[in-house]
């Protein structure tokens, strides 16, 4: 395929709720992404970035408009295996990186669930993970990027040059530049394995104690939650916990420091491909058996939580969304939708009953929800808070009145989350309105952000869908 080619295409995000037609290139070098950007300033138009395509909502969308899709710049340009930092470029993905570095015993020191997120993705969205609490967002192992203007200026970033550049274009969802090329520091792994405990939660007060009781020695700590259960059982789930080995603690599991020893498994029983699975998961879905389901997982928790701890790959704990290739068309045809929202700990467990509550009284009730502990960072347009997130998914239906309705449901929680001083997730959101925007960040930050938008962009050729909606 011609890199230099703008080819009219359908790109949706990977919730396959939103999506549009657009004319998208594929760069192979900086240089032709700068040539892309002088190209489309010389015409006046707009475009928007996209890495490997995981946000679940608009933010790499640019409808009737220009993508410049970054994932075939997928090469890593150095590891260093006695520092652990690697330079990067955008495209790499966080599959990639692990693979190269594993064998040396470095592992990202952040990573989400799914391994297929490009690494220029993970720094636009400062993407967290399940060790949040303790180890900041995927900003905070970036040491340093190269950022090339809309304006084309090649900027070289870091907390000591450019600084304020820096803070804001991690986590500013791809309107200040592009990535050419990440330095990211990783974390040193004594095994290629983890302990890993489950802990049945009774309710989602006993689900929050949980977290304040484990964060602060726990490496990774996160909790499923049976939405559909209500009265005292509300936010009933399974806490999973994860700990990294000590020196000499796990000889057997170096062995495991061989990337093809790390992936999720491709079948199951070694026997059915999990490729086969997601038509089984779709049944499920339509024909009403989520609650069903739901109900006998935490049933079947207590065996799990007597079975531990028990060892897993990290990227068998970490993945969970690799387990089922395309697991997500089992929302098809309408898609799913993720409303995240991140709660202070000062009233995160009455917004997030509340949330719930509300999800239950409308008929509406997610098919998944993860519970998270979160700590704040230093990025200008950050999700993060000290407390909690709630991530939701929902099955889009087809029907205008239904997803309508939707919509409205999940903008009523958004104006909850928002009073209580709440914040959201850009990788995530599809619905928020355009009022939401600096209610989330604050007006100083806000306006921060408009001027650096302004200084480095002055025509706005960085739009997404998202950036549209939320005027920025």
């Amino acid at each position: 395929m011609n890199s230099k080619i703008w080819r009219e295409e359908m790109v949706r995000g990977w919730g396959m709720a939103v999506g549009g037609m657009a004319k998208v290139l594929r760069p192979t070098t900086a240089e032709q992404v700068a040539d892309a950007f002088g190209e489309v300033r010389a015409l006046g138009g707009a475009m928007a970035l996209r890495g490997s395509g995981c946000s679940y909502g608009d933010a790499a969308l640019a409808s009737g408009g220009r993508v410049l899709d970054l994932s075939a710049m997928n090469q890593i340009l150095a590891f260093d295996p006695i520092r652990g930092i690697a330079r990067v470029e955008p495209g790499v993905t966080i599959r990639k990186l692990w693979q190269h570095t594993i064998a040396f015993g470095w592992w990202p020191k952040v990573v989400p669930g799914t391994s297929a997120v490009s690494c220029g993705g993970a720094a636009a969205m400062n993407i967290h993970g399940k060790n949040n609490f303790a180890m900041g967002t995927f900003g905070e192992s970036v040491l340093a990027f190269t950022l090339l203007t809309p304006q084309g200026e090649l900027l070289r970033c870091s907390r000591e040059q450019n600084a304020d550049v820096f803070f804001a274009a991690i986590s500013g969802f791809g309107m200040l530049g592009c990535f050419t090329e990440l330095t990211i520091e990783l974390k040193r792994v004594h095994s290629g394995r983890l302990k890993v405990a489950a802990i049945v939660a009774r309710d989602l007060a006993h689900n929050l104690q949980i977290l304040e009781d484990m964060r602060g020695a726990a490496d990774y700590l996160v909790s499923w939650l049976n939405l559909h259960a209500s009265g005292r059982a509300l936010g009933c789930g399974v806490m999973h916990r994860a700990d990294q080995f000590e020196p000499g603690e796990d000889p057997e599991g170096l062995r495991y420091f061989d990337p093809a020893l790390q992936d999720v498994p491709t079948s199951m029983f070694g026997v059915v491909p999990k490729g086969w699975l997601w038509p089984g998961m779709w049944a499920a879905t339509n024909l009403g058996m989520v609650r069903a389901i739901n109900w006998a997982k935490f049933k079947a928790a207590p065996l799990e939580a007597r079975g531990s701890p028990y060892v897993q790959s990290h990227g068998a704990f970490h993945f969970l969304l690799d387990y089922v290739p395309r697991w997500h068309w089992m929302t098809k045809p309408g898609g799913l939708v993720q409303f995240q929202p991140f709660v202070p700990y000062a009233t995160g467990e009455l917004v997030l009953r509340t949330v719930i509550e509300e999800c239950q009284k409308a008929k509406l009730v997610p098919y998944l929800g993860v519970l998270k502990r979160h700590r704040p960072d230093p990025f200008l347009m950050t999700h993060s808070v000290d407390g909690y997130s709630l991530a939701m998914d929902f099955a889009v239906s087809t029907k205008k009145q239904k997803r309508a309705q939707l919509w409205g449901l999940c903008q009523r929680l958004a104006e909850v989350v928002l009073q209580a001083g709440g914040r959201f997730y850009y990788a995530k959101d599809a619905m928020l309105l355009e009022s939401s925007f600096a209610r989330v960040h604050g007006a100083a930050a806000t306006q921060q952000f408009r001027a650096l938008k302004q200084r480095l962009d002055p025509q706005r050729m960085l739009q997404t869908d998202l950036s549209r909606r939320l005027g920025v």
